[in-house]
């Protein structure tokens, strides 16, 4: 069955190149990249034609930006418009409708329509995505899986050990990372030492809801329908009871108590310091050519997210001001707590952001446990490489990690004690 055309596009007029377009195609199909031609497939001047690999599929997409890179094998517009501005996109992709800005997307990704995937977003091996999503500094590491209608900006998900056994989130759920004061918060399911592929998987039901910042841990399942408002324990089932009406007064200038959202935030930029380390000293150590240019890319997106959490922090602390002239006016009901905690966070505010934007010293990777990924068959990719490591190999990466994480959580409840 041939390529459709449109006999009417303009772009078929003899007299209309589309500023070069149709020599930037036919340098691509030169090379051995399948383009479905200039009336489905436009690539901007600035792309470089060269980190298009032989064997990629253009078929319904706009490529832009300097940044753009497509992996043989990928297939980018399968199922409609695709708009590729500065993504890095790896081997064996499928990539339906949707926007993809500044985001970086590993092999054998999928996602397969209507998609808005923004800066800050990073999709590991095989994550799979099903239809209508929104991410925007959003981490879903190797083979998680969702489903449609969701909006998951500002999280981070791991868990699972294979693609037959894998974290996933069921269509409707949505993480919501605003709060009625305009202040915008991160979660986290699962944490770092999830890359390793050896975690219990966690299974978010559908018609659920994430209220940020929140943690569920490894083995837990968030049922249909529930809202997660606090944190979730491992190995055990949420289901939110019916909740009574209550109406209270509220007043959005005034702040309660908000140590336990900032340990929560810096817990998540632990997570994404220790997923740094490892792209620095594992992945990035023994990546293909064509994998450096994407573990780069992945470290780009964590340092964006980390920087998006500090710069939340700051403006709420910048708000805290007239916030504690308000508790000042009041007696009772926690003010004194309030008023204490408020002038914490105003007089350390610098120290809190240096806590989540410098990780502090790097630790280095267990030896025994580099030379154990290494001599595992890179041809086979990152999955089977991980998941065929010895067992000790892999308890020695997770003490790593989590020795990682654990410093700017540690680093934070410290400069809300002093």
């Amino acid at each position: 069955m041939g390529k459709p055309t449109d006999p009417y596009a303009l772009s078929n007029h003899p007299t209309y190149d589309e500023a070069g377009n149709r020599e930037r195609i036919a340098a691509l199909a030169a090379r051995g990249v399948d383009v479905w031609g200039p009336e489905r497939v436009y690539v901007t001047a600035d792309v470089p034609l060269e980190n298009i690999e032989s064997g990629a599929s253009l078929i319904n997409v706009t490529l832009s930006g300097p940044e753009t890179c497509v992996g043989r094998r990928s297939r980018i517009g399968v199922s409609g418009l695709a708009r590729v501005e500065n993504c890095q996109i790896g081997r064996d992709v499928e990539l339906g409708a949707g926007s993809f800005q500044n985001a970086t997307l590993l092999d054998a990704v999928r996602v397969r329509g209507f998609a808005e995937i923004r800066e800050g977003t990073l999709l590991e091996e095989q994550v799979d995505i099903a239809h209508s999503v929104a991410f925007k500094n959003t981490v879903l590491t190797a083979t998680v899986v969702t489903g449609s209608l969701i909006n998951y900006c500002d999280l981070f998900m791991s868990g699972g050990t294979s693609r037959k056994d894998h974290s996933e989130v069921g269509s409707g759920a949505v993480h919501f990372n605003f709060d009625p004061r305009g202040d915008k918060w991160s979660s986290m399911i699962g944490d770092a030492t999830g890359v390793l592929l050896r975690s219990a998987p966690i299974f978010v039901g559908g018609n659920s809801g994430l209220v940020g910042p929140v943690a569920v841990d490894f083995g837990a399942v968030v049922a249909a329908g529930s809202i997660v408002r606090r944190n979730v324990g491992p190995n055990c089932i949420h289901v939110e009871a019916m909740r009574s009406q209550l109406a209270q007064p509220f007043d959005p200038e005034r702040y309660t108590r908000l140590g336990g959202k900032f340990i929560q935030t810096a817990r998540l930029v632990g997570a994404l310091q220790a997923l740094d380390a490892w792209y620095e000293q594992v992945r990035l150590a023994f990546a293909a050519d064509y994998e450096k240019t994407l573990h780069h890319a992945a470290r780009r997106q964590i340092e964006h997210h980390i920087a998006e959490r500090a710069l939340r922090l700051r403006r709420i602390i910048g708000k805290l001001d007239r916030s504690l002239k308000k508790w000042e006016q009041v007696s009772g009901d926690g003010s004194a707590a309030c008023i204490q905690e408020h002038r914490l966070l105003i007089e350390n505010q610098e120290q809190i952001v240096k806590a989540l934007v410098e990780p502090g010293p790097p630790l280095p990777a267990p030896q025994q446990a580099v030379e154990d990924y290494q001599k595992r068959d890179a041809k086979a990719g990152h999955v089977p490489r991980v998941s065929n490591l010895e067992e000790s190999a892999g308890a020695a990466f997770a003490d790593w990690l989590r020795s990682i994480a654990d410093r700017t959580a540690k680093k934070m409840r410290a400069l809300l004690s002093t």
